[in-house]
């Protein structure tokens, strides 16, 4: 393997980047983030000042990427603790901060215990959906070992090995440690989420993770408010089946993933669901949860998240469809009329033609004879 020798040559115009970010931050982050950030701090370290020329649609457009993406990236910087979003009372987006690039925080046993007692409140951080989630820290095995003595992880330890039957490894503490001081839940309701997942066949801790996680993004923080969800799920679910024309019965495991995309990863009301079970018996005469989510897949692809949007859609996709019915050319069929062209006749040479094959077959026959 060959070194690598970096010239500067003439370099002169450049973007300086911390050290920090690219040593802490960078590795673990999504490639398209990080050309977020660092377009961003181009931005910030160039003449660029009239923030009414930044947007997410700009920046977007600037890296083809789709709007959702871009928010995506920056509530990721933001619980990284690199920016600071500013958002209007309609969650829409108003302001970015650059915050001073610092060695990626270190929770400290406190905020553990603070956590598992439930003295510390969840601080909702909005995004484009209402809520940005706490990326997931990584625990050194110090760290794990010092919080593995606190009475609290204890249990929850203990109560992880008991349901899962296996001793837990320093990615299954992580998840707990995760609940507790990222997510803040409590210790009773971690205990419930165990409980529900493991009883319906999700036996490890990162589904239980998954599950905090969808809980945090609907700001549930009790067992109370988690079972008024699942009410909730069940109602929608009823209301899919009448759609579909199926008898009553508990949803399905591939069902209740179907809907839980639906409400959880897409965010959609209801309403937009029921409507596009509607058009999915319209269009294939069956319940086929299958065909509900490629319509839903592609409102949300396409950032239609009301009905009104929905409509702006389905108007468009029926105005391409005039003006391409419109421009196709007409092909008419029509008979081709035949022509004869008039012929003339030398009625001299004709009659020479006729005496002379009549004199040669009289000829034939009297020699025969």
């Amino acid at each position: 393997m060959c070194k690598l020798f970096l010239d500067r040559g003439s370099f002169t115009d450049f973007t300086s980047i911390s050290n920090i970010f690219i040593d802490e931050y960078m590795p673990e982050a999504n490639g398209e983030f990080v050309k977020i950030y660092l377009h961003l701090v181009r931005l910030i370290n160039s003449s660029f000042t009239t923030s009414s020329e930044l947007s997410t649609e700009q920046i977007a457009d600037q890296f083809n990427l789709l709007d959702s993406d871009v928010m995506r990236a920056l509530n990721y910087w933001a619980a990284k603790g690199l920016l600071t979003l500013s958002f209007n009372q309609e969650k829409k987006l108003t302001g970015i901060r650059l915050e001073p690039v610092q060695m990626p925080y270190t929770v400290s046993k406190e905020n553990v215990l603070a956590a598992a007692s439930g003295e510390v409140a969840s601080v909702p951080v909005p995004d484009s959906s209402g809520v940005v989630i706490p990326a997931k820290k990584k625990y050194t095995a110090a760290q794990i070992r010092q919080y593995s003595s606190d009475e609290r992880v204890q249990h929850l330890i203990f109560l992880a090995q008991t349901y899962l039957g296996k001793t837990l490894n320093s990615n299954d503490i992580n998840s707990i440690l995760y609940m507790l001081d990222e997510l803040h839940f409590e210790v009773e309701f971690i205990e419930y989420m165990m409980e529900t997942c493991i009883s319906s066949g999700h036996k490890t801790l990162s589904s239980i993770e998954k599950q905090a996680v969808e809980y945090a993004k609907k700001g549930i923080f009790t067992e109370e408010d988690a079972k008024n969800d699942e009410k909730l799920r069940q109602a929608i679910c009823r209301e899919i089946y009448r759609i579909f024309g199926c008898a009553p019965k508990a949803p399905v495991r591939k069902d209740i993933s179907y809907i839980s995309k639906w409400t959880d990863e897409y965010g959609f009301p209801d309403e937009i669901i029921l409507e596009a079970c509607n058009r999915t018996m319209e269009h294939t005469h069956t319940g086929s949860f299958q065909y509900a989510d490629s319509i839903l897949t592609n409102w949300y692809q396409k950032n239609a998240l009301s009905m009104d949007l929905i409509k702006q859609l389905d108007s468009a996709h029926e105005k391409d469809m005039q003006q391409s019915f419109q421009s196709k050319p007409t092909i008419r069929r029509t008979k081709k009329a035949k022509t004869f062209e008039q012929r003339n006749y030398n009625y001299n040479d004709l009659e020479k033609k006729l005496l002379s094959g009549r004199d040669r077959k009289f000829q034939t026959k009297k020699n025969e004879a």
